[in-house]
């Protein structure tokens, strides 16, 4: 199998921008901190909402939910890696307890699965 891997660099035309304002200046304030913060994340969303720009939403999702699983199973007191939960969820056998960390990682995979499919209903593909 063959595939042609795209780079952002093809295309930087049509990414969304931050604003200047945003990275013109160093902050010099909590309250710029978390206005220029904003600002990026909404720059983001934009960015991860819009089909055009091929960003692979599902594969970014379940990205998320293993960070989130390694983190809520260190604050759990349990020492496991992102390589043991990815494990205890995809190599437990059918009917099997995937056992505390493949249960987070399921938890945390339903929860962005099910808000993308929220989200998906509120959000208009966009036609230009």
């Amino acid at each position: 199998m063959t595939y042609q891997p795209a780079t952002i660099s093809d295309d930087l035309n049509t990414l969304p921008q931050l604003p200047g304002w945003v990275t013109s200046r160093r902050a010099e304030t909590l309250e710029t901190v978390a206005f220029r913060s904003g600002a990026a994340l909404t720059v983001l969303d934009q960015l991860i909402s819009d089909p055009r720009h091929g960003v692979p939403v599902k594969l970014l999702a379940n990205r998320l939910a293993l960070s989130a699983a390694t983190v809520t199973s260190k604050l759990e007191g349990r020492l496991a890696r992102e390589a043991d939960i990815r494990d205890a969820y995809h190599l437990a056998p059918p009917g099997e307890a995937r056992g505390p960390d493949g249960d987070l990682l399921a938890f945390w995979r339903e929860a962005v699965r099910l808000s993308t499919l929220k989200r998906a209903r509120y959000v208009q593909p966009h036609t230009h």
